[in-house]
Protein backbone atom coordinates (compact mmCIF):
# COMPACT_ATOMS: atom_id res chain seq x y z
CA UNK A 1 0.00 0.00 0.00
CA UNK A 2 1.19 3.40 -0.90
CA UNK A 3 1.87 6.55 1.71
CA UNK A 4 -1.32 8.34 -0.48
CA UNK A 5 -3.46 5.29 -0.22
CA UNK A 6 -2.75 5.03 3.42
CA UNK A 7 -3.28 8.44 4.00
CA UNK A 8 -6.60 8.10 1.95
CA UNK A 9 -7.76 5.03 3.94
CA UNK A 10 -7.00 7.29 7.40
CA UNK A 11 -8.19 10.26 6.19
CA UNK A 12 -11.80 8.74 5.78
CA UNK A 13 -12.16 6.57 9.12
CA UNK A 14 -10.72 9.73 10.84
CA UNK A 15 -12.68 12.31 9.38
CA UNK A 16 -16.28 9.78 10.18
CA UNK A 17 -14.70 8.80 13.49
CA UNK A 18 -14.61 12.87 14.73
CA UNK A 19 -17.84 13.67 13.13
CA UNK A 20 -19.65 10.87 15.36
CA UNK A 21 -17.47 11.05 18.07
CA UNK A 22 -19.13 15.21 18.39
CA UNK A 23 -22.73 14.25 17.52
CA UNK A 24 -22.94 12.07 20.08
CA UNK A 25 -21.43 14.06 22.54
CA UNK A 26 -23.57 17.33 21.52
CA UNK A 27 -26.75 14.75 21.75
CA UNK A 28 -26.12 14.15 25.02
CA UNK A 29 -25.99 17.65 25.83
CA UNK A 30 -28.76 18.74 23.79
CA UNK A 31 -31.78 18.36 26.59
CA UNK A 32 -29.76 20.15 28.47
CA UNK A 33 -29.33 23.56 26.73
CA UNK A 34 -32.87 24.78 27.79
CA UNK A 35 -34.46 24.27 24.57
CA UNK A 36 -37.94 26.36 24.28
CA UNK A 37 -39.91 23.02 22.92
CA UNK A 38 -39.06 21.24 26.22
CA UNK A 39 -36.69 19.02 27.21
CA UNK A 40 -38.81 15.61 25.86
CA UNK A 41 -39.09 17.12 21.98
CA UNK A 42 -34.96 17.69 22.16
CA UNK A 43 -34.33 14.36 23.80
CA UNK A 44 -35.68 12.90 20.94
CA UNK A 45 -34.10 14.62 18.56
CA UNK A 46 -30.88 14.08 20.53
CA UNK A 47 -31.63 10.48 20.03
CA UNK A 48 -32.19 10.41 16.64
CA UNK A 49 -28.91 12.70 15.80
CA UNK A 50 -27.06 10.06 18.29
CA UNK A 51 -28.28 6.71 16.40
CA UNK A 52 -27.72 8.48 12.70
CA UNK A 53 -24.31 9.73 13.72
CA UNK A 54 -23.31 5.86 14.40
CA UNK A 55 -24.80 4.72 10.83
CA UNK A 56 -22.76 7.86 9.42
CA UNK A 57 -19.30 6.29 11.35
CA UNK A 58 -20.06 2.68 10.46
CA UNK A 59 -21.39 3.33 6.00
CA UNK A 60 -18.51 6.73 6.14
CA UNK A 61 -15.45 4.96 7.27
CA UNK A 62 -14.51 2.71 4.59
CA UNK A 63 -15.48 4.73 1.57
CA UNK A 64 -17.61 7.69 1.10
CA UNK A 65 -21.35 6.93 -0.23
CA UNK A 66 -22.83 9.82 -1.80
CA UNK A 67 -26.72 9.29 -0.43
CA UNK A 68 -25.10 9.26 3.15
CA UNK A 69 -23.43 12.55 3.29
CA UNK A 70 -26.44 13.97 1.19
CA UNK A 71 -28.47 13.16 4.18
CA UNK A 72 -26.36 13.56 6.84
CA UNK A 73 -26.22 17.57 5.48
CA UNK A 74 -30.09 17.48 5.16
CA UNK A 75 -30.21 16.75 8.43
CA UNK A 76 -27.72 19.18 9.68
CA UNK A 77 -29.73 22.00 7.27
CA UNK A 78 -32.64 20.72 9.86
CA UNK A 79 -31.14 21.20 12.70
CA UNK A 80 -29.77 24.48 11.86
CA UNK A 81 -33.28 25.35 10.87
CA UNK A 82 -35.10 24.23 13.99
CA UNK A 83 -32.45 26.08 16.48
CA UNK A 84 -34.95 28.75 17.56
CA UNK A 85 -36.86 25.63 18.91
CA UNK A 86 -34.27 23.49 20.14
CA UNK A 87 -31.84 25.96 21.77
CA UNK A 88 -32.08 29.02 24.17
CA UNK A 89 -31.41 32.05 22.35
CA UNK A 90 -29.22 32.97 25.28
CA UNK A 91 -26.75 30.16 24.71
CA UNK A 92 -26.62 31.01 20.65
CA UNK A 93 -25.60 35.08 21.48
CA UNK A 94 -22.95 33.23 24.06
CA UNK A 95 -21.70 31.03 21.58
CA UNK A 96 -23.17 28.01 24.08
CA UNK A 97 -25.44 26.43 21.67
CA UNK A 98 -25.19 22.70 20.75
CA UNK A 99 -26.01 23.03 16.83
CA UNK A 100 -23.20 25.03 16.05
CA UNK A 101 -20.04 22.41 17.06
CA UNK A 102 -21.85 18.93 15.20
CA UNK A 103 -23.03 20.99 12.25
CA UNK A 104 -19.50 22.67 11.93
CA UNK A 105 -18.04 19.39 12.31
CA UNK A 106 -19.72 17.93 9.80
CA UNK A 107 -19.04 20.42 6.74
CA UNK A 108 -15.65 19.91 8.12
CA UNK A 109 -15.26 16.03 7.95
CA UNK A 110 -16.92 16.08 4.58
CA UNK A 111 -14.22 17.97 3.32
CA UNK A 112 -11.99 14.77 3.28
CA UNK A 113 -15.07 12.48 1.82
CA UNK A 114 -16.32 14.64 -1.61
CA UNK A 115 -14.95 16.28 -3.86
CA UNK A 116 -14.66 20.71 -3.78
CA UNK A 117 -17.55 21.26 -5.22
CA UNK A 118 -19.72 19.31 -3.41
CA UNK A 119 -18.45 19.96 -0.18
CA UNK A 120 -18.55 23.77 -0.96
CA UNK A 121 -22.16 23.48 -1.66
CA UNK A 122 -22.92 21.53 1.27
CA UNK A 123 -20.97 23.94 3.52
CA UNK A 124 -23.25 27.01 1.82
CA UNK A 125 -26.43 25.42 2.86
CA UNK A 126 -25.53 24.35 6.30
CA UNK A 127 -24.49 27.93 6.89
CA UNK A 128 -26.82 29.77 5.25
CA UNK A 129 -29.15 27.48 7.29
CA UNK A 130 -27.64 28.08 10.53
CA UNK A 131 -27.98 32.07 10.24
CA UNK A 132 -31.94 31.36 9.12
CA UNK A 133 -32.05 29.45 12.17
CA UNK A 134 -30.20 31.06 14.52
CA UNK A 135 -31.70 34.94 13.67
CA UNK A 136 -35.41 33.15 14.27
CA UNK A 137 -34.54 33.05 17.81
CA UNK A 138 -35.91 35.97 20.07
CA UNK A 139 -33.29 38.60 20.47
CA UNK A 140 -30.84 36.96 18.17
CA UNK A 141 -30.06 39.31 15.08
CA UNK A 142 -28.47 38.24 11.78
CA UNK A 143 -24.95 39.41 12.83
CA UNK A 144 -25.07 37.50 15.56
CA UNK A 145 -26.10 34.55 13.85
CA UNK A 146 -23.13 35.10 11.07
CA UNK A 147 -21.00 35.22 14.03
CA UNK A 148 -22.11 32.93 16.30
CA UNK A 149 -21.93 29.92 13.70
CA UNK A 150 -22.62 31.22 9.93
CA UNK A 151 -18.59 32.33 9.01
CA UNK A 152 -16.80 30.14 11.44
CA UNK A 153 -18.31 26.94 9.80
CA UNK A 154 -17.47 28.51 6.45
CA UNK A 155 -13.88 29.42 7.52
CA UNK A 156 -13.75 25.90 9.24
CA UNK A 157 -14.49 24.23 6.16
CA UNK A 158 -11.97 26.03 4.08
CA UNK A 159 -9.04 25.36 6.47
CA UNK A 160 -10.13 21.38 6.22
CA UNK A 161 -10.02 21.04 2.98
CA UNK A 162 -6.50 22.69 2.97
CA UNK A 163 -5.30 20.44 5.25
CA UNK A 164 -6.22 17.66 3.05
CA UNK A 165 -5.01 18.66 0.60
CA UNK A 166 -1.69 19.06 1.87
CA UNK A 167 -2.18 15.66 3.28
CA UNK A 168 -2.68 14.21 0.32
CA UNK A 169 0.05 16.36 -1.55
CA UNK A 170 2.21 14.66 1.19
CA UNK A 171 1.30 11.30 0.46
CA UNK A 172 2.05 11.79 -3.00
CA UNK A 173 5.62 13.76 -2.45
CA UNK A 174 6.63 10.79 0.33
CA UNK A 175 5.62 8.01 -2.77
CA UNK A 176 7.29 9.75 -5.22
CA UNK A 177 10.39 10.31 -2.97
CA UNK A 178 10.30 6.71 -2.44
CA UNK A 179 10.13 5.51 -5.87
CA UNK A 180 13.03 7.71 -6.97
CA UNK A 181 14.89 5.83 -3.91
CA UNK A 182 13.53 2.04 -4.86
CA UNK A 183 14.71 2.65 -8.68
CA UNK A 184 17.95 4.46 -7.14
CA UNK A 185 18.51 1.29 -5.05
CA UNK A 186 17.46 -1.23 -8.15
CA UNK A 187 20.16 0.76 -9.96
CA UNK A 188 22.46 -0.18 -7.96
CA UNK A 189 22.07 -3.48 -7.27
CA UNK A 190 22.18 -3.83 -10.74
CA UNK A 191 25.57 -2.04 -11.25
CA UNK A 192 26.80 -3.84 -8.56
CA UNK A 193 25.49 -7.34 -10.17
CA UNK A 194 26.90 -5.74 -13.07
CA UNK A 195 30.51 -5.68 -11.68
CA UNK A 196 30.44 -8.89 -9.96
CA UNK A 197 29.78 -10.63 -13.27
CA UNK A 198 32.55 -8.93 -15.26
CA UNK A 199 35.31 -9.33 -12.06
CA UNK A 200 33.93 -13.07 -11.87
CA UNK A 201 34.18 -13.48 -15.96
CA UNK A 202 37.89 -11.18 -16.18
CA UNK A 203 39.16 -13.84 -13.28
CA UNK A 204 37.91 -16.54 -14.88
CA UNK A 205 39.58 -15.70 -18.17
CA UNK A 206 43.06 -14.75 -15.57
CA UNK A 207 42.71 -18.54 -14.47
CA UNK A 208 42.16 -20.27 -17.58
CA UNK A 209 42.89 -18.66 -21.61
CA UNK A 210 44.73 -15.99 -20.47
CA UNK A 211 47.48 -18.53 -18.44
CA UNK A 212 47.42 -20.43 -21.05
CA UNK A 213 48.10 -18.09 -24.06
CA UNK A 214 51.05 -16.62 -21.59
CA UNK A 215 52.27 -19.88 -21.20
CA UNK A 216 52.55 -20.24 -25.02
CA UNK A 217 53.54 -16.55 -25.42
CA UNK A 218 56.58 -17.09 -23.22
CA UNK A 219 57.67 -20.25 -25.14
CA UNK A 220 56.75 -22.14 -21.77
CA UNK A 221 54.98 -24.40 -23.79
CA UNK A 222 55.95 -26.26 -27.15
CA UNK A 223 52.35 -27.36 -28.37
CA UNK A 224 52.78 -30.96 -27.92
CA UNK A 225 52.50 -31.46 -24.11
CA UNK A 226 50.19 -34.41 -23.13
CA UNK A 227 48.54 -32.22 -20.79
CA UNK A 228 47.68 -28.90 -23.27
CA UNK A 229 44.59 -30.47 -25.12
CA UNK A 230 42.93 -31.05 -21.40
CA UNK A 231 43.32 -27.99 -20.06
CA UNK A 232 42.49 -26.19 -22.94
CA UNK A 233 39.28 -28.02 -23.01
CA UNK A 234 38.84 -26.67 -19.23
CA UNK A 235 39.26 -23.27 -20.50
CA UNK A 236 36.59 -23.28 -23.12
CA UNK A 237 34.41 -25.12 -20.57
CA UNK A 238 34.90 -22.33 -17.77
CA UNK A 239 35.07 -19.46 -20.27
CA UNK A 240 31.62 -20.25 -21.62
CA UNK A 241 30.33 -20.43 -17.97
CA UNK A 242 29.01 -23.94 -18.29
CA UNK A 243 27.33 -25.74 -15.21
CA UNK A 244 29.53 -28.01 -13.77
CA UNK A 245 28.31 -31.44 -12.17
CA UNK A 246 27.86 -32.11 -8.77
CA UNK A 247 30.86 -34.07 -7.55
CA UNK A 248 32.70 -35.42 -4.49
CA UNK A 249 35.03 -32.87 -1.96
CA UNK A 250 37.80 -36.20 -2.81
CA UNK A 251 37.08 -36.32 -6.50
CA UNK A 252 37.43 -31.84 -6.99
CA UNK A 253 40.58 -31.48 -4.82
CA UNK A 254 42.19 -34.63 -6.71
CA UNK A 255 41.31 -33.22 -10.13
CA UNK A 256 42.85 -30.21 -9.36
CA UNK A 257 45.82 -31.63 -7.99
CA UNK A 258 46.09 -34.12 -10.75
CA UNK A 259 46.19 -31.46 -13.09
CA UNK A 260 48.73 -29.52 -11.05
CA UNK A 261 52.29 -28.94 -12.76
CA UNK A 262 53.88 -29.15 -9.30
CA UNK A 263 54.56 -31.91 -6.94
CA UNK A 264 51.28 -31.76 -4.23
CA UNK A 265 51.68 -33.64 -1.16
CA UNK A 266 48.13 -34.26 -0.90
CA UNK A 267 46.52 -34.84 2.23
CA UNK A 268 42.45 -36.29 2.66
CA UNK A 269 40.42 -36.17 5.75
CA UNK A 270 36.54 -36.93 4.66
CA UNK A 271 34.02 -36.59 2.48
CA UNK A 272 30.68 -34.99 1.28
CA UNK A 273 28.92 -34.65 -2.03
CA UNK A 274 29.49 -30.96 -3.47
CA UNK A 275 26.43 -28.64 -5.70
CA UNK A 276 27.80 -28.30 -9.07
CA UNK A 277 28.84 -24.75 -8.26
CA UNK A 278 30.48 -25.29 -5.33
CA UNK A 279 32.93 -27.87 -6.93
CA UNK A 280 33.51 -25.74 -9.80
CA UNK A 281 34.50 -23.54 -7.76
CA UNK A 282 36.86 -24.87 -4.69
CA UNK A 283 38.49 -26.99 -8.07
CA UNK A 284 39.07 -23.83 -9.49
CA UNK A 285 40.61 -22.01 -6.50
CA UNK A 286 42.57 -24.74 -5.81
CA UNK A 287 43.68 -25.38 -9.42
CA UNK A 288 44.86 -21.34 -9.20
CA UNK A 289 46.06 -21.69 -5.96
CA UNK A 290 48.74 -24.39 -7.26
CA UNK A 291 49.21 -22.57 -10.41
CA UNK A 292 49.91 -19.54 -8.49
CA UNK A 293 52.69 -21.64 -6.45
CA UNK A 294 54.42 -22.96 -9.38
CA UNK A 295 55.01 -19.93 -11.22
CA UNK A 296 55.80 -17.21 -7.96
CA UNK A 297 56.68 -19.41 -5.10
CA UNK A 298 59.65 -20.59 -6.30
CA UNK A 299 59.21 -24.09 -4.42
CA UNK A 300 59.19 -27.69 -5.46
CA UNK A 301 55.90 -28.88 -3.71
CA UNK A 302 52.88 -27.69 -2.50
CA UNK A 303 50.97 -29.01 0.79
CA UNK A 304 47.16 -29.24 -0.14
CA UNK A 305 45.13 -30.50 2.94
CA UNK A 306 41.18 -31.07 2.58
CA UNK A 307 38.96 -31.59 5.53
CA UNK A 308 35.84 -32.52 5.95
CA UNK A 309 33.87 -32.19 9.43
CA UNK A 310 30.14 -32.25 9.63
CA UNK A 311 29.61 -31.51 6.01
CA UNK A 312 32.06 -28.47 6.53
CA UNK A 313 34.89 -28.55 3.84
CA UNK A 314 37.64 -26.64 4.19
CA UNK A 315 40.96 -27.18 1.63
CA UNK A 316 44.17 -25.28 2.60
CA UNK A 317 47.31 -24.95 -0.09
CA UNK A 318 49.76 -23.68 1.86
CA UNK A 319 53.78 -23.38 0.34
CA UNK A 320 56.86 -21.99 1.77
CA UNK A 321 57.72 -20.27 -0.85
CA UNK A 322 59.24 -16.15 -1.22
CA UNK A 323 56.12 -15.30 -0.58
CA UNK A 324 54.18 -12.02 -1.07
CA UNK A 325 52.00 -8.35 0.31
CA UNK A 326 48.69 -8.91 -0.33
CA UNK A 327 48.14 -5.42 0.88
CA UNK A 328 50.47 -4.28 -2.17
CA UNK A 329 48.55 -6.18 -4.93
CA UNK A 330 47.20 -3.77 -7.27
CA UNK A 331 43.22 -3.64 -7.28
CA UNK A 332 43.02 -3.60 -10.76
CA UNK A 333 45.09 -7.34 -10.79
CA UNK A 334 42.95 -10.05 -10.87
CA UNK A 335 45.36 -12.29 -9.23
CA UNK A 336 45.15 -14.93 -6.11
CA UNK A 337 43.72 -12.79 -3.46
CA UNK A 338 41.12 -11.39 -5.33
CA UNK A 339 39.89 -14.29 -8.23
CA UNK A 340 39.92 -16.95 -5.25
CA UNK A 341 37.78 -15.24 -2.94
CA UNK A 342 35.52 -14.07 -5.58
CA UNK A 343 35.44 -17.46 -6.86
CA UNK A 344 34.16 -19.13 -3.92
CA UNK A 345 32.07 -16.18 -2.54
CA UNK A 346 30.31 -16.70 -5.44
CA UNK A 347 29.26 -19.97 -4.27
CA UNK A 348 28.60 -19.07 -1.11
CA UNK A 349 31.64 -20.10 0.50
CA UNK A 350 35.06 -17.76 1.96
CA UNK A 351 38.68 -18.23 1.12
CA UNK A 352 41.48 -16.06 3.04
CA UNK A 353 44.97 -15.30 1.79
CA UNK A 354 47.94 -15.28 3.40
CA UNK A 355 51.29 -14.23 2.69
CA UNK A 356 54.30 -12.18 3.42
CA UNK A 357 57.61 -11.78 1.67
CA UNK A 358 59.82 -14.60 2.98
CA UNK A 359 57.23 -16.66 4.95
CA UNK A 360 55.27 -18.90 1.99
CA UNK A 361 51.64 -18.88 0.99
CA UNK A 362 48.37 -20.09 2.99
CA UNK A 363 45.24 -20.34 0.97
CA UNK A 364 42.59 -21.20 3.39
CA UNK A 365 39.13 -22.19 1.58
CA UNK A 366 35.74 -22.95 3.19
CA UNK A 367 32.44 -23.84 2.50
CA UNK A 368 29.61 -24.35 5.35
CA UNK A 369 27.43 -27.09 3.50
CA UNK A 370 24.10 -25.63 4.76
Amino acid sequence: MSTAEFLDRFGLRYAAGARAVVGVLMAVAAPFAAPPAGTAVCALVAVVLAGWSLVYLHLMRRAPRTWVWVCDVAFMCGLCLAQSVLVDPSLLVRFLGWVSPVSSLAVVALQWHVRPLPGAVATVLVCVAFVVGASASPGVTVGQALVAGGVWTAVEAALSRLLWRLVRRGGRIADEHMAERFAAERESELRRARRAEQRAHWATVHDTAASTLMMVGVGGVRGDEPWLPAQIRRDVVALRGEPGAAARAREVVEGAVADARITVDLRLDGDVELPGPVAGAIGGAVAESLENARRHALVASVVVDLRVVDGRVRVIVRDSGRGFDPAAVPDDRFGLARSVRERMASAGGGAVVESAPGRGTCVCLEWPHA
